[in-house]
């Protein structure tokens, strides 16, 4: 029975520190986490090792190691989920409810539905109108803005079906992205293509990562400041990629700008 209780807690820290992780949350956010579940279960001789791409945890238990890693192929930000993830693990720590209870409930967090389809592309395409006007386009620049930011969340969408890797996707998104202002100026339309395109791109920019590089460096975490670091860098490539490819196309062929 004691075994049993083992492997069922063994598996419901892994299982959160994937839905940590999957969902944006730091490096040593989702090791300390996982430390303060397994305290609050009553074990204090374990071992947590998390990066960007797998958690190992292990436990030892009355002479007996209990050890699992689990990979995280994927992670994305997602902070209502985020936020509904830290509660739980507060919730468990104080309660200590049996696992098979805590497993229901992370159960209910990792399954239910990401923001409504209507809310996403209304949100991509007003954070693109805000930042073609902060970096000084024209009312009309940012109106028509709104089409890039739906180009990125229909191509990141679409893509995400079919889980290509990250490079492919920030190319085609990129590219998605430049085509609208592309057309309109193609089309003889008075806008300002680099002011939308600045303001859109923001969207794909990955500030966060950047943002916890710094602070893995800070904290001692290298090997995962140089793994989201990699990350980073690719894609900023890929960024480059996929709006260099149509602009370099239409000013070939339509002399666009």
């Amino acid at each position: 029975m004691k075994t049993e209780k083992t492997e069922q807690v063994l598996n419901f820290c892994c299982e959160m520190g994937r839905q940590l992780i999957q969902n944006g949350a730091e490096i040593y956010r989702v090791e300390d986490s996982i430390n303060r579940l397994l305290t609050a279960y009553g074990y204090r001789d374990t071992e947590v090792f998390a990066i960007p791409s797998c958690v190992i945890l292990n436990i030892l238990d009355e002479g007996h190691n209990y050890t699992k890693s689990i990979r995280i192929r994927s992670s994305f930000i997602n902070l209502d989920k985020l936020e509904r993830l830290n509660s739980l693990c507060r919730r468990v720590c104080r309660d200590r409810p049996e696992p098979e209870a805590a497993f229901s409930l992370l159960d209910t967090i990792s399954s239910a539905p990401s923001y409504p389809q209507l809310v996403s592309y209304l949100a991509h395409g007003f954070v693109a109108i805000f930042f073609t006007l902060f970096w000084g386009g024209t009312a009309l620049d940012a109106c028509l803005a709104f089409l890039c930011g739906a180009a990125v969340k229909a191509s990141v969408g679409y893509l995400s079906r079919f889980e290509t890797n990250i490079f492919f996707t920030y190319v085609c998104s990129s590219m998605a992205m430049v085509l609208p202002p592309l057309i309109l100026s193609y089309l003889g339309v008075p806008i300002h293509m680099d002011k939308m395109v600045i303001g859109a791109i923001m969207l794909l920019v990955p500030g966060i990562a950047i943002t916890n590089v710094m602070r893995d460096v800070l904290a001692g975490d290298f090997l995962t400041a140089l793994t989201k670091f990699a990350e980073v860098l690719i894609i900023a490539m890929a960024l480059a990629v996929g709006i260099a490819i149509p602009v370099s196309l239409a000013r070939f062929f339509w002399g666009v700008m």
